[in-house]
C-alpha cells in the first residue's frame, strides 16, 4: 500500500470508526471520496480504480454497508464512460455527494423495457426487485431494453409519476425497494457504447466487492483470535486448543488469498479484469462462507446476537456472496472466458 493510500485508510478509518451504518454515507461525503473516481472538470477527483482501495478496505473492516459501491463506482464508471449532459448532470451530482442508486447492472436483477414516444421522450415500463437504496436515492440509473433488444440508460427519480416502490429491507441491514414502473416517462436517456460500458463496470463492480469483502473477513479473524484469547473453557482460554488455532490459522489463509485476488482484480488491466473479477468472485464466495460461518461458531451462541459485530459482518459476507452473480455465476463465466481465450 502507497503512502498516500495508507494515509487515506488512517484517515477515513478515524473519520467513520464511531458512526453507525445509516450514518456512513454522510462522514464519505463529508470526506469528499464519493467522487473519487468522478473527471475532475466536474468536480471528481479523477483517480482510477485501484485508488478507491483504501475506501472499500475501510467499508468492510468496519462493516458499513452503503451506496459506496453503486453511486462511486458502478454509476460513475457507467456515467464517464456515456458522455453527455445527462451524465455529466449526475457525475456532479455524485461529486457533490449524491447518492444514485442503479437498476439492471447486477447479473440477477432484469432490466425494464423502452419504448420512444418522440420528441426525446421515452415510456418506461416492468418491474425490478431490491433495488438498492433507491428510496433514499436522489436518482435512479436504470439499464432499460428497447424494441430491437440494445440496452439504454435512462435517469428518473423515485418519486416520478409512474413509479411505485416497494420498500425491502435486506439481509445485511440496508433497504432496498421493489420498483413496478407503469407508463413512467422520461426525456434523460444516457447514449453511448452500452453494452461495452456496462461489460466493463460489471467487472470492476465485481473487483470492488471483492475488496471490500476480504477486509470484512480480515476483521472476523482479528475479532475471533481476541475473542478466544480472553474466552476461557475447562478452565483454560479458548487459543489454547489445537483445534482451535488450526481453524484460526484455515481462516486467516482463507481471508489472505480473497485480499491477494480481490486486490489484483481491483488493479487489473481493463484485458485482464473480467477473468480476475470472476475468479475473485468464487475465491470471495467460498472464503467468505468458510470464514464467517467458523467466526460465528468459535464465538458460539454470542456470534449470532446484535450486540457483536460478528453477526453483522456474517450478514454482510451472505449478502456479498450472491451480489453481482454468485459462485456459480462465476465459475461458468471464467470457463468460457477461458475457452475464448485459448482461441
Amino acid at each position: 500500500m502507497s503512502q498516500i493510500a495508507g494515509q487515506l485508510r488512517e484517515a477515513l478509518t478515524s473519520r467513520l470508526s464511531a458512526l453507525q451504518p445509516d450514518q456512513a454515507w454522510a462522514g464519505l461525503a463529508d470526506a469528499g471520496v464519493i467522487g473519487l473516481l468522478a473527471p475532475e472538470n466536474l468536480g471528481g477527483m479523477g483517480l482510477d480504480l485501484a485508488e478507491a482501495a483504501p475506501v472499500l478496505e475501510v467499508l468492510g473492516d468496519l462493516c458499513l454497508p452503503t451506496a459506496f459501491l453503486e453511486t462511486a463506482v458502478i454509476a460513475a464508471g457507467l456515467l464517464t464512460r456515456l458522455p453527455g449532459q445527462a451524465s455529466d448532470a449526475l457525475l456532479r451530482k455524485i461529486a457533490e455527494g449524491g447518492r444514485i442508486s442503479v437498476l439492471g447492472v447486477d447479473p440477477g436483477q432484469s432490466s425494464l423495457n423502452a419504448k420512444v414516444l418522440g420528441d426525446g421522450r421515452w415510456r418506461l415500463d416492468g418491474e425490478a426487485r431490491l433495488v438498492l437504496d433507491a428510496l433514499d436515492a436522489d436518482f435512479i440509473l436504470a439499464r432499460a431494453v428497447d424494441k430491437d433488444a440494445a440496452s439504454r440508460f435512462f435517469v428518473f427519480e423515485p418519486g416520478d409519476e409512474g413509479v411505485q416502490a416497494r420498500p425491502v429491507p435486506t439481509l445485511d441491514d440496508r433497504m432496498a425497494a421493489d420498483l413496478t414502473l407503469n407508463g413512467m416517462q422520461t426525456s434523460a436517456d444516457v447514449d453511448g457504447e452500452v453494452d461495452a460500458a456496462l461489460s466493463a463496470v460489471r467487472d470492476e463492480a465485481v473487483a470492488a466487492l471483492c475488496v471490500e469483502a476480504s477486509a470484512l473477513m480480515a476483521r472476523l479473524v482479528r475479532d475471533t483470535v481476541d475473542y478466544v484469547k480472553q474466552r476461557e473453557q475447562f478452565g483454560q482460554t479458548l487459543s489454547s486448543f489445537q483445534v482451535v488455532q488450526h481453524r484460526l490459522a484455515d481462516m486467516n489463509i482463507q481471508a489472505r488469498r480473497a485480499r491477494a485476488i480481490a486486490r489484483q482484480a481491483l488493479s487489473a488491466s481493463d484485458a485482464d479484469r473480467p477473468r480476475l473479477a470472476s475468479a475473485a468472485k468464487v475465491t470471495v464466495c467460498r472464503a467468505g462462507r468458510f470464514v464467517g460461518q467458523n467466526a460465528v461458531q468459535l464465538h458460539g451462541g454470542m456470534g449470532m446476537t446484535a450486540e457483536l459485530p460478528i453477526s453483522r459482518g456474517f450478514k454482510r459476507l451472505t449478502a456479498i456472496e450472491t451480489q453481482m452473480g454468485g459462485a456459480d455465476h462465476h465459475i461458468r463465466r471464467f470457463q468460457r472466458l477461458r475457452k475464448s481465450e485459448a482461441g
